[in-house]
C-alpha cells in the first residue's frame, strides 16, 4: 500500500513515498527550481523503491498558500496521475498539514518577505473561517499566530487516511496574491 506526497508550496519541493503508513523514501530540493525537477524526482523516487503508478494507492497533495508556479506544478502533477491512473486524490492546504501537530484551536501563520498567510484551526484540524494574509506592517496586531512551518509527515499521513479523496478535476490551488486572472 503506497501513498505518494507531494509539496511544491514554496522554495522546498517535497516528495515522499509512504508504505504501509510509514516514510519509504523522500526527495527534498530547496532551491526553488521545481519546474526543473519535478517530474524527473517523481521518476527516480518511485523508480528506487520499484514502485510505479499503477501501485499507488492514494496521492496527498499540498495545495498551498504558495506561489502560482509552485503550487500549480504540484497540483498539475497530482491531478494528471490521479486522472490518467485513476489514483484517488486528497488535497491539504500546508498551514493545515502545520496545525496537525497541535491538539487545540491554533492559529497558524507562514512568513513570506512581505508578511504573512495565515489560517486559524480548531481542535479537529478543520479551518475555521477562510485563510488571510497579514502584511508585515500589521503582523504585531496579531499575539496569537503561530509562525510555523514544520510539518509531521506520519500526522499528515493519519489525518488524511480517512479523508474523502477528491475528483482530480475540482482540486484547487490556494495562492499568497491574487493572480490577474482571479480578479
Amino acid at each position: 500500500m503506497y501513498t505518494l506526497y507531494i509539496d511544491t508550496h514554496y522554495i522546498k519541493l517535497q516528495l515522499v513515498l509512504f508504505k504501509n503508513g510509514k516514510v519509504e523514501d523522500e526527495i527534498i530540493k530547496s532551491d526553488g527550481k521545481h519546474s526543473s525537477y519535478l517530474v524527473s524526482s517523481l521518476k527516480l523516487l518511485l523508480e528506487r523503491n520499484r514502485v510505479n503508478f499503477d501501485d499507488l494507492d492514494s496521492i496527498i497533495v499540498i495545495n498551498g498558500p504558495g506561489s502560482f508556479t509552485g503550487v500549480r506544478l504540484g497540483i498539475v502533477v497530482a491531478k494528471m496521475v490521479g486522472f490518467c491512473k485513476g489514483v484517488p486524490i486528497k488535497v491539504l492546504s500546508y498551514l493545515q498539514a502545520v496545525a496537525l501537530k497541535y491538539d487545540k484551536e491554533v492559529m497558524i501563520g507562514i512568513k513570506d518577505k512581505n508578511g504573512v498567510f495565515g489560517g486559524k484551526f480548531n481542535n479537529r484540524h478543520e479551518l475555521v473561517g477562510d485563510y488571510f494574509y497579514i502584511n508585515n506592517k500589521d503582523i504585531n496586531s496579531y499575539k496569537d499566530i503561530l509562525i510555523d512551518d514544520e510539518v509531521l509527515l506520519d500526522k499528515v499521513y493519519n489525518f488524511m487516511l480517512n479523508k474523502r479523496s477528491i475528483n482530480p478535476h475540482v482540486v484547487k490551488p490556494i495562492y499568497v496574491k491574487k493572480i490577474e486572472v482571479d480578479k
